[in-house]
């Protein structure tokens, strides 16, 4: 391992014994701010708390444009649930394995602590030749690119950016997909449930889950949409009722947890035991990438939680629901290899008083095909009798092949590996199109690691 691999683990390291989960990034921040303070280095935070380290230019690159370093300061914070890790209060935990390192039970942080560290590590060289950086640090990507949202015009200076919340090493990324959120919301009837019958609880889990943007093309199964077909598959009347569905823990996320409880008389049990039983045999076989997929039928560890159910036509209409909405890779692109184009993903759903709450995510790299995509799920949402609202919107990044940008990083990868580096844009959404839509004669690329 070199003196800068070895440099930029250790700012890994240092970063990541610091809790920053989406939405709570202002003690990573104040650390940045002493890590500049002690550089000699100026910074400043907007009112949303973006954060702009500058680093002057090294002697005899003054008069060089600057270049704009950019990632963001929150890390995605899930973890497995033998997992006891506290994301407000413990380190992340690395672990080496080869080549590789990864995290105990829990993502890792890389996305996009990779970004922060290899800033920090280009600031600090002294060997090196090189403009102004401005270290742009964004808050709040990962629920929605909230901080790059609320940039103001002028917070930096440069005009040429590199974006390092990449994923795949030797390929620059030009271009990406725009998103908005469709949350759905329906009001409740309840009910209450005979003395006789017992309260179950129907879990999905150990699914390998994923990104909605990255990972939607892979046929992974959504916990969420399992949780619909089991209920679906279940004996309609008045023996079973629906009390609440949960599942989903992030909007950009595919569900690999989701859950139902349900209230059935106690002679039908082991019939449903039986059913549950088949469901889990058939998913097996149907998602045989899904080597941890369980499903289970149980009664409930904790204290009772009320003697109410939802009517049968509203259980009926929510399990409708979750089946008729969509979810996955809808049309692909004509322009990039394997690339999708448009998706949706059944993010999220929660029962909370009387009231269902459903969360939907669509892409696209295509303006007009997110729009129908968006229509579709609030058509879907109308014909259930509910409310459907959109939030979250940001708009694609459209490639330019031409950028001057592009060409220098591939000329430079080129005469350093001695091979020509991919070029592709990602079904995923990415700073770079707010910062574009923000300034618009800005020259960008994508860049980083395997992760």
């Amino acid at each position: 391992m070199n003196a800068e691999t070895r440099r930029l683990l250790e700012l890994f390291g240092e970063i990541n014994r610091i809790p920053r989960c989406s939405k709570n990034e202002d003690a990573i921040a104040r650390w940045f701010e002493a890590w500049a303070r002690a550089k000699n280095f100026s910074s400043r935070r907007d009112r949303a708390g973006n954060l702009l380290i500058t680093v002057p230019a090294t002697p005899g690159a003054e008069t060089a444009p600057a270049v704009v370093i950019q990632g963001h300061l929150d890390m995605v914070c899930e973890k497995t649930p033998a997992s006891t890790h506290d994301f407000a209060r413990d380190p992340i935990r690395i672990i080496h394995d080869g080549d590789w390192i990864h995290a105990d039970k829990t993502t890792l942080g890389a996305d996009n602590g990779v970004a922060l560290s290899l800033g920090l590590a280009l600031a600090e060289d002294e060997r090196l030749t090189r403009p102004t950086l401005e270290l742009l640090f964004t808050v709040d990507e990962g629920t929605g690119l909230t901080g790059a949202k609320k940039l103001e015009p002028g917070f930096f200076g440069g005009r040429t950016l590199i974006n390092l919340d990449s994923e795949t090493e030797g390929v620059f990324t030009v271009g990406c997909a725009g998103g908005r959120d469709v949350t759905i919301t329906r009001d409740l009837r309840f009910a209450p449930v005979p003395d006789e019958f017992r309260f179950m609880h129907l879990s999905v889990g150990g699914l390998c889950g994923g990104h909605s943007g990255i990972d939607i093309h892979r046929h992974r199964a959504n916990a969420l949409k399992l949780l619909a077909r089991v209920l679906a598959d279940m004996p309609a009347g008045d023996d079973l009722r629906l009390a609440e569905v949960t599942g989903g823990t992030r909007r950009n996320a595919i569900p690999r947890d989701a859950s139902a409880r349900v209230a059935c008389a106690i002679g039908r049990l082991a019939e449903l035991q039986k059913r549950v039983a088949e469901a889990e045999r058939t998913f097996r076989r149907e998602y045989a990438s899904e080597s941890s997929l369980v499903i289970s039928f149980t009664e409930p560890d904790g204290p009772a939680h009320g003697r109410k159910a939802m009517s049968p036509e509203d259980a009926r209409t929510t399990v409708d629901l979750l089946l008729a909405l969509p979810h996955g890779a809808a049309q692909m692109s004509p322009d990039f290899s394997d690339l999708v184009m448009t998706s949706s993903n059944l993010a999220m759903t929660l029962t909370a008083g009387s009231r269902l709450s459903v969360i939907t995510s669509q892409r696209s790299l295509n303006v007009p095909a997110l729009n129908a995509m968006s229509a579709t799920v609030r058509a879907i949402a109308a014909l259930a009798g509910a409310q459907a609202t959109t939030e979250s919107e940001y708009p694609p990044w459209t490639p330019d092949l031409d950028s001057p940008l592009l060409k220098r990083c591939r000329e430079v990868y080129r005469d350093r590996y001695g091979k020509e580096a991919g070029v592709r844009a990602i079904h995923a959404g990415l700073e770079c199109a707010i910062i574009g839509g923000l300034t618009p004669d800005m020259d960008m690329i994508s860049l980083g690691p395997t992760t």
